[in-house]
């Protein structure tokens, strides 16, 4: 099984940048790869992907040597089992409200002695059958990783319960869904964030795992990897060709100025 390059650098005291890929085009995450991103994460929860598409898009992450992180929300017993067993890196797992949601979510996810996840043997992340089953096993455990997401308000007094549960190994506060969920939509520099984040900080480090957010702008990360954050979310390929876009027909208008 592909090392996961998330993990090695977090365990290496390293901090990880993650690109976000809108378009989920195999073509992009590929290249993303050859590019030297290290982590791409594809949203599943407000994007529908075709399964196939998405399971090409994780086999492009693994030909450009990229980790390829799948945000889908908790729900059916399949729906986290899928991208794990195509091949993804890690989960991204929004919505995370309490210590016992987590915990589900590890039974689901990781093999014994972590959880029961159920076996198929025979996919993408097991090199199509090709590693003995408990060595299999052993890695799916070891070398993909499990992220949660702290987006509500009454998920923050469960932020040291669940630091504390085997087998998570980010806790990601999401800004701008938390700052609706605590009344102040919009304001992702919020104190109240900011306390959260510490606070995430603390429990994470006090239980050997890491605390990741949204990177909002170049002064924001510099304060949050002063403060402890080791996984910073930092832009999109929506985002960039958006700006490449701008920037481009700007510098074409002002030749005719």
């Amino acid at each position: 099984m592909r090392n996961s390059i998330v993990l090695s650098k977090l365990h290496n005291g390293e901090t990880v940048f993650c690109l976000k890929s809108i378009y989920a085009e195999p073509d992009i995450v590929e290249m993303m790869g050859y590019m030297g991103v290290e982590v791409v994460w594809i949203c599943n929860e407000h994007i529908a992907i075709n399964p196939e598409k998405l399971k090409n898009v994780v086999r492009a992450g693994r030909a450009g040597d990229v980790d390829v992180m799948v945000r889908r929300a908790f729900g059916n017993y399949d729906d986290l089992l899928h991208p794990l067993e195509m091949g993804a890196a890690g989960l991204m797992i929004p919505h995370c409200k309490s210590a016992e949601m987590v915990r589900e979510i590890i039974q689901q996810t990781k093999f014994h002695p972590l959880g029961k996840r159920g076996m198929d043997g025979v996919s993408g992340d097991s090199r199509f059958g090709t590693i003995p089953s408990e060595e299999y096993m052993r890695q799916a455990n070891e070398k993909t990783f499990i992220m949660v997401q702290i987006e509500d308000v009454e998920a923050i007094d469960e932020i040291e319960a669940i630091a504390e549960i085997d087998g998570v190994d980010i806790i990601f506060i999401g800004p701008a869904d938390l700052s609706q969920s605590l009344g102040v939509p919009g304001d992702f520099k919020n104190g109240r964030i900011r306390e959260t984040i510490k606070r995430t900080i603390k429990a994470c480090r006090a239980n050997g795992i890491y605390c990741g957010t949204s990177g909002l702008d170049h002064e924001y990360m510099k304060g949050l990897i002063a403060e402890g954050v080791r996984f910073i979310t930092v832009g999109s390929d929506y985002g960039m060709i958006k700006k490449g876009i701008v920037e481009t027909l700007d510098n074409c208008h002002k030749l005719i100025k």
